[in-house]
């Protein structure tokens, strides 16, 4: 009897099991939703705004409107025309004295398809001085308890009057230079192709991105308007980011209540689905509406801010207390060349002088971009 009963149990588990199916849950989603995004400053230069259409939840991609009509307005009924550049972006170069502290703006956005888009008027905030960006040596916890990363915490000390922003956001984007490991006097492009060619230029590098991370505060229920060691990212020595001259450029902007809120469930919502800088914009509705259809669902949002910002550099003149990664390459001897097949040109030969031995390398032991950054020297870069 008892051996019954487990044949029953066993047979029901099986059945049971043959009919689990996958769960693709049905998402309400539109390709047609509208997304807009951007912002502008008190800053003279330029300025860019954002057009594209969300895409689907499982094919998330970036989706560009072109051939739009791109206007900001401001209170006094003085228009800035953008410039479309291609691939949804929009961008305008604004002249000195177009907005200051107090002045409000509003976007206008005419689609291909004769449809009108505008955001509220946000209003420039002044924004609170940004004191200092600083940075310490530390440590990063891990999913192992037992195992830390080494590398350096930023942080940043901000001082505003009473009268100033309360809510504020901070853009942070790095630079780093680095190095190629070894130095080349020509270029072997295949068997029988080669040409001199100092590597000298193609040594250095420089990589740029913004951090996929945007900062957001408020002093609003603090007695002064101020904050101290507000933490940004950290660098670890898992990367070659710390191995020359690294830079860390803050920009602090202040916001009006509803531009805050906005930036707030961005930033929530970037929390559980991976980055702020995502290929498929964030389903998070702003300030932006539709003129002919106010029930239409449009996503961004379009705010005004006054700018303060700040770069710090950090050298590594061997004073950190870890060691960090750099590419490491040796001269191979010109008797192993010859194993090189088609696909693995080209290679870099270093050849000293006459009756000297001679030797080659990868090409990326001598290219400085083959890591993706690019030899052209930022403006004001300072090395050590």
């Amino acid at each position: 009897m008892l051996v019954n009963r487990v044949y029953i149990i066993l047979l029901l588990i099986l059945l049971c099991g043959s009919c689990v199916e996958p769960f693709d849950p049905e998402l309400e989603e539109s390709q047609e939703v509208l997304v807009i995004s951007g912002m502008i400053t008190d800053q003279p230069g330029r300025h860019e705004i954002t057009v594209s259409r969300s895409s689907s939840y499982r094919l998330p991609e970036f989706q560009g409107v072109d051939f739009c009509l791109v206007m900001v307005e401001d209170q006094e009924g003085e228009v800035v025309h953008y410039s479309n550049v291609g691939d949804g972006i929009y961008v305008a170069d604004l002249p000195d004295s177009f907005l200051e502290v107090g002045d409000a703006v509003s976007l206008q956005v005419l689609t291909p398809e004769d449809r009108l888009y505008r955001s509220s008027f946000d209003t420039i905030l002044a924004c609170p001085e940004l004191d200092s960006v600083y940075y310490e040596l530390g440590q990063q916890e891990t999913p192992d308890p037992e195992f830390t990363r080494p590398g350096i915490q930023f942080y940043l000390d901000m001082t505003g009057r009473p009268n100033e922003s309360r809510n504020i956001i901070w853009q942070v984007d790095e630079t780093w230079e680095y190095w190629a490991s070894l130095f080349g006097t020509h270029i072997l492009w295949g068997w029988g192709n080669s040409e001199e060619f100092r590597t000298y230029s193609i040594f250095k590098c420089w990589k740029q991105a913004p951090l996929d991370h945007v900062y957001i505060g408020s002093t609003r229920s603090l007695s002064a308007n101020e904050l101290r060691r507000l933490p940004l990212n950290f660098v670890s020595n898992e990367t070659d980011r710390l191995s020359v001259t690294y830079s860390l450029h803050v920009q602090q902007q202040s916001l009006s209540s509803e531009a805050y809120d906005y930036w707030r469930r961005m930033n929530d919502q970037s929390v559980g689905s991976g980055g702020m800088y995502e290929k498929q914009p964030a389903s998070v509705e702003g300030n932006i509406y539709s003129v002919d259809n106010p029930e239409e669902v449009v996503l961004g949002c379009f705010y005004a801010t006054q700018l303060r910002e700040q770069r710090l550099f950090v050298h590594n003149n061997n004073l950190f207390e870890f060691n960090v990664p750099h590419i490491q390459c040796q001269y191979e001897p010109m008797s192993s060349i010859g194993v090189l097949g088609p696909g693995l040109f080209p290679v870099y030969l270093y050849i000293p002088g006459p009756f000297q031995p001679s030797f080659w390398g990868p090409e990326e032991c001598f290219d400085c971009r083959i890591q993706g950054g690019d030899t052209i020297r930022p403006i004001n870069w300072e090395s050590w």
